[in-house]
């Protein structure tokens, strides 16, 4: 009887001695690691991050990638290119540095801001008149007290301010997107498609513009600009003001002479309702209607020709400022100043109807979203009126100017460097 055992055999490589010749596995040191750039120097809460470079990967080590001391995880990571999800950034300035074993790249920074309301310190203390943001761009444009137009751009130190050199505007200034734009002063206005790169200026005379720095600017779409005046002339151009359309003010307004100012029109805009465009102010003629005033309400279907009174006939209620504001023409505001009350009109400047007390200016960002100024709160509704929520608590004094708005974006511009961005 046999007896069979298993095993295994395992057999060592070993030279003509007996001595064991196993190979011993090689360690690659790391390469020097270096950091070339990041998909963004200006990040937003919620955004991804890359960055690029050389040397990422070791296969003998792990990498570490450090925000801001902190070792944090990528979502993805090859040899030159790392894919950061929404990194928790500090607001403010942030450091990135990738390290494998003793190894260390170079330092990047980027800068970093959160959702919902952020106080802007680029332009100082200074007075602002009016600001543009995009959706699509971080950019932001600016007019200061001064008349200088300001190019804010986002960098890794974060936002830092350029002058358009374009000398001095006292007029407005509107930006569509972050090449299309105007910008007017007394008796000129100044059209771009490329962020005043390049530009397309008109100039106008006394009787057309009759208001110190009064060319204002009514309408503006990625095609389509429109300035009208105190006088209810307008510039109209199709093509960033490479050719334009003049509309001459009304004989019954300027006179045939053109030396008179029978009416201020203090709004223009197009309404949501009918796609039409009104412009409504006041009309004085001491000599028919002695010291009454009279409301003007007109109407066009280009904004720019084939303008239609409706109305130049009902007494004006001098008890509201003729600065109107509407976006539906069937819902005009203003603000009685006398006792700082939000106040509608829904027939055309003829009565007015109480909306809210203690409102000093107001913003329509719809038809039913609206944003008040009331003491040192911003309170917004978004029921027409009916709710009112506290928004943003202001610093003690503080005025707004202007608040413009994109789908997703909100700027406050206003007294003593009052500048807030709103990211939604």
């Amino acid at each position: 009887m046999f007896l069979l055992t298993g095993g295994m055999f395992i057999s060592c490589s070993s030279d003509e001695t007996g001595e064991d010749k196993t190979e011993t596995p090689v360690i690659v040191s790391p390469s020097p690691i270096t950091i070339t750039g990041t998909s963004s120097e200006f990040l937003i809460t919620g955004e991804n991050l890359e960055i690029t470079g050389t040397n990422f990967i070791n296969k003998d080590f792990p990498t570490k990638i450090f925000l801001n001391g902190v070792e944090i995880s990528p979502k993805e990571i090859t040899n030159t290119k790392i894919t950061l999800s929404s990194p928790n950034a500090t607001p403010g300035i942030n450091t990135l540095k990738v390290q494998i074993q003793n190894v260390e790249s170079n330092s990047v920074n980027f800068f970093a801001m959160s959702k919902g309301w952020n106080v802007l310190n680029v332009l100082g203390t200074i007075d602002i008149t009016s600001s543009s943001v995009f959706d699509n761009s971080k950019t932001i444009f600016s007019l200061v007290e001064s008349g200088s137009p300001r190019k804010l751009e986002a960098k890794a130190a974060g936002y830092t301010q350029t002058s358009l050199n374009l000398g001095n505007f006292f007029g407005d200034f509107k930006m569509f997107d972050e090449k299309t734009g105007v910008i007017t002063a007394t008796y000129r206005a100044v059209f771009t498609d490329n962020a005043f790169v390049s530009n397309n200026e008109t100039i106008v005379q006394n009787p057309f513009a009759k208001e110190i720095n009064g060319l204002n600017i009514g309408y503006l779409d990625g095609q389509n600009s429109i300035i009208y005046t105190i006088v209810g002339s307008q510039i109209y151009t199709s093509d960033n003001g490479k050719t334009v359309i003049k509309n001459s003010p009304p004989v019954w307004i300027v006179g045939a002479n053109g030396n008179q100012i029978r009416a201020n029109i203090g709004a223009f805009g197009k309404s949501t309702s009918d796609n039409k465009f009104y412009q409504l102010g006041i009309l004085t003629d001491t000599k028919k209607y002695g010291n009454k005033y009279k409301n003007v309400v007109m109407e066009s279907p280009t904004g720019y020709s084939d303008w239609t009174v409706k109305d130049s006939i009902s007494e004006t209620d001098l008890k509201q400022s003729f600065y109107y504001k509407f976006q539906n023409i069937n819902r005009i505001f203003s603000i009685n100043a006398t006792d700082k009350t939000l106040v509608e009109s829904t027939d055309l400047l003829k009565t007015w109807n109480v909306v809210k007390t203690d409102v000093t200016s107001i913003f329509l960002r719809t038809e039913t979203q609206w944003y008040v100024q009331s003491g040192d709160k911003l309170l917004v509704t978004k029921d027409s009126g009916k709710n009112w929520e506290l928004e943003l608590e202001l610093p003690v004094g503080s005025i707004i100017n202007d608040i413009a708005f994109s789908k997703n974006k909100i700027i406050i511009s206003g007294k003593k460097g009052l500048h807030y961005l709103k990211l939604e």
